[in-house]
């Protein structure tokens, strides 16, 4: 069950939750009857979801690494990786990341495959901050700007 700490402006999520909102977007992504030849997401946090629907979905798996916040989970300056795949991108993509907050990782990283690889990008995540300058096109949810999302891979914080 989720935990709300209003004092600590934290919503804490269950890895049941989490595979549970996973499918969620699984679900509305076959609803829509889209064709893509493969799933990229964005590490650290959208692997998770990336895996899942690589696997519920099957297509294959792209990652690229993406780096913005400092050790004190603020965000800073934004730096892109290599993307890592086994085939290469083609066509319509889906890349997808775990929250949107500014939307700026999504926003470049989106910009880059289009640029660089040609494709058609469409977007999913978990969760979208009220506040993102960018709007997935499959989304579980929409979450107050000044909340942390604390999600269950996040061991020790």
């Amino acid at each position: 069950m989720t935990k709300i700490d209003k004092n600590q402006k934290q919503l804490k999520f269950s890895w049941q939750e989490f595979r549970e909102y996973c499918e969620i977007v699984a679900i509305d992504i076959i609803h829509h009857q889209k064709s893509y030849s493969q799933i990229i997401a964005i590490a650290r946090g959208g692997f998770y979801l990336g895996d899942y629907l690589s696997r519920r979905l099957k297509l294959p798996l792209s990652v690229i690494v993406t780096q913005s916040y400092t050790q004190d989970n603020q965000q800073g300056k934004l730096s892109l990786g290599n993307l890592s795949y086994i085939i290469p991108p083609v066509q319509k993509v889906l890349l997808v990341d775990d929250l949107l907050d500014t939307g700026v990782t999504m926003i470049k990283t989106k910009e880059m495959l289009e640029n660089t690889w040609g494709v058609e990008v469409d977007t999913a995540v978990i969760w979208q901050k009220f506040h993102s300058q960018f709007q997935a096109d499959y989304c579980h949810s929409i979450t107050p700007s000044d909340y942390w999302i604390q999600q269950p891979f996040e061991v020790g914080d």
